[in-house]
């Protein structure tokens, strides 16, 4: 199965996630890295230009931004303890959560794909998995109404 899933969207992990784990069910989570905020790169929504689809997105705009960045700085301090990158991090958390869940981040670099790729070698203590569970989701909607209803056509 496929859904969106990462420490900022955690929609699955109440239900669906325990009936893929009885069932032997793998699951593939896509947005890994939370559209790329998880890297801890993204600091402003003025980065995106006019046609990037976070910019009217909930969760990058005015106070959610705000709050969100909070989740990223924490996911950073984890990734500086750990000798890893953020967005390291973040997949390494993703694959603690079970032998089924193979997260398939998007990139359209080499060196992120090497980057990625050796999240598999990154071990985190379970005291940094806990605070990393910790973590509040992502304040705001996933879409907007726009993006919603071209999501529900």
């Amino acid at each position: 199965m496929q859904s969106e899933y990462s420490l900022w969207t955690r929609d699955v992990e109440e239900r669906v996630l325990p009936v893929l784990r009885e069932l032997g069910i793998g699951f593939v989570p896509y947005s890994p890295l939370g559209h790329g905020f998880l890297t801890g790169t993204v600091r402003s929504p003025e980065e995106f230009d006019d046609t990037d689809w976070r910019r009217p997105s909930p969760r990058f705009m005015g106070e959610n931004f705000q709050r969100n960045l909070a989740l990223a700085d924490e996911v950073q301090a984890i990734a500086a303890e750990a000798g890893a990158t953020p967005a390291q991090v973040a997949l390494t958390w993703l694959l603690a959560k079970g032998e089924h869940i193979a997260p398939i981040p998007g990139t359209k670099r080499v060196a992120r794909v090497e980057e990625n790729t050796a999240a598999d070698d990154i071990e985190l203590t379970a005291e940094q998995i806990a605070k990393l569970d910790s973590l509040p989701p992502a304040a705001g909607e996933h879409h907007n109404e726009e993006q919603m209803q071209m999501i529900e056509r």
